[in-house]
């Protein structure tokens, strides 16, 4: 009697560069096409790795701002954030590069700046600066202390 194949278990890092091979080819066609992509990554994938969706919602939320898509930018940024536990478990070697080449809080300052909520604007300001991201998060807290 044959025996049974088990399935091929692709690792967190190989799942990861799957999607991002995957959003580059979608995303040469423009934001829309990379929504397109990660949307049916997200339907298809039951069980991506929650470090993978950090990364994945990230895309999302900088494909979002760049179509305009406010609401769903500020709820992919949210989503996104909510992983990065995940993500530094996955990759404690690799995550703060990964933090530092992530945009979601960059997109959630500016959707949330969109939108009226200068608070929430802020609130990623603060965040961005309690994980030493850079000197220009600072700057945009400064811009926008008077909402406070």
């Amino acid at each position: 009697m044959a025996k049974r194949q088990e399935p091929v278990r692709k690792s967190v890092k190989d799942v990861l560069e799957d999607l991002l091979a995957g959003h580059r080819e979608a995303a040469f066609s423009g934001p829309e096409s990379a929504l397109k992509y990660l949307r049916r990554t997200f339907e298809g994938q039951a069980s991506l790795p929650n470090a993978v969706k950090a990364v994945a919602y990230d895309l999302a939320a900088d494909a979002q701002a760049q179509s305009g898509q406010w609401e769903d930018c500020v709820a992919s940024v949210a989503t996104a954030l909510g992983y990065l536990p995940d993500l530094e478990a996955a990759f404690p070697h690799e995550y703060r590069r990964m933090l530092e080449g992530m945009t979601c809080l960059e997109r959630g300052i500016q959707a949330h700046s969109e939108l009226g909520d200068f608070h929430a604007a802020l609130e990623l300001c603060e965040r961005a600066i309690a994980l030493e991201l850079g000197a220009h998060y600072t700057a945009k807290r400064d811009s926008l202390e008077w909402a406070r």
